[in-house]
């Protein structure tokens, strides 16, 4: 019995040995076989960094170029609203104008239709002795010159009447003359009503495009704002997923140390 127990003690160490041996060898084995998985995983994580660097990239530039998008679009809006507030003021202006110019029309009409009921009835001819003449000639050039003054006649046809041309002749009556001033301030106002009322449209249509490009360019700001904001978002989301896994890995790699 003692020589049994004093063989197996003495063959221990061998055994171990052998033991030993045989888990070496299937450590190196399992080994062996992890390294491809191993290498797999290694590629295939590093492969994901690189697409998430690049993701990062590429949202980072898409945020970028959104952002100064939204912020030229911001500008291009406030100017716009800018051109439109200006062009709005020159069109009540210019409404302004035209009700001025109609009310001077409508009562230049409402004179001239006044004086020629007046004489509607033709007057009988009369001899002038030369002072006569001069009276009514002196009276002819100051209403005239008076209308030129209030911008009822053009300055042709202040000229006719000082140099007597057409019917601008003394010996016509004044309330002939009268009804000829009145009707030519009349056509004249007129013209000026038409053509102040062609502006005011005018500048009605360039206020009202103004208006539209103004609220287009405001939304497509606020669009471009959004998107701008939306991309920002998602690489805060990118980046912030990033360094949490980057801090989880350090906390692993300093547990391992430390172990």
């Amino acid at each position: 019995m003692e020589t049994a127990l004093h063989d197996i003690v003495r063959n221990i160490p061998h055994v171990l040995i052998i033991w030993l041996a045989l888990v070496a060898l299937t450590l190196i084995g399992c080994g062996f076989l992890a390294v491809p998985t191993l290498q797999r995983r290694y590629r295939a994580g590093k492969a994901r960094a690189a697409a998430a660097q690049v993701r990062r990239v590429q949202l980072g530039a898409q945020a970028e170029e959104l952002r100064r998008l939204a912020d030229e679009l911001a500008v291009a809006a406030a100017r716009s609203r800018v051109t439109t507030q200006r062009q709005e003021d020159e069109w009540e202006g210019l409404c302004r104008a035209r009700e001025a110019a109609w009310r001077a029309y409508a009562a230049a009409d409402s004179t001239a239709r006044r004086v020629s009921r007046a004489v509607a009835f033709p007057l009988a001819p009369q001899r002038l002795d030369a002072t006569e003449r001069r009276a009514r000639e002196r009276y002819l050039h100051r209403v005239a010159t008076e209308a030129y003054r209030r911008g009822e006649i053009s300055v042709a046809d202040l000229s006719a009447v000082l140099s007597r041309r057409g019917d601008w002749h003394p010996e016509r009556h004044p309330a002939d003359h009268e009804v000829a001033l009145r009707r030519i301030a009349r056509e004249r106002l007129r013209a000026a009503y038409q053509a102040v009322a062609a502006i005011e449209q005018t500048a009605r249509q360039q206020a009202e495009v103004a208006d539209a490009a103004a609220r287009s360019l405001q939304a497509e700001a606020v669009t471009a704002a959004a998107r701008a904001h939306w991309a920002e978002e998602a690489l805060a989301a990118v980046t912030g997923g990033h360094r949490r896994r980057h801090a989880v890995a350090l906390r692993r790699r300093s547990v391992l140390a430390a172990g």
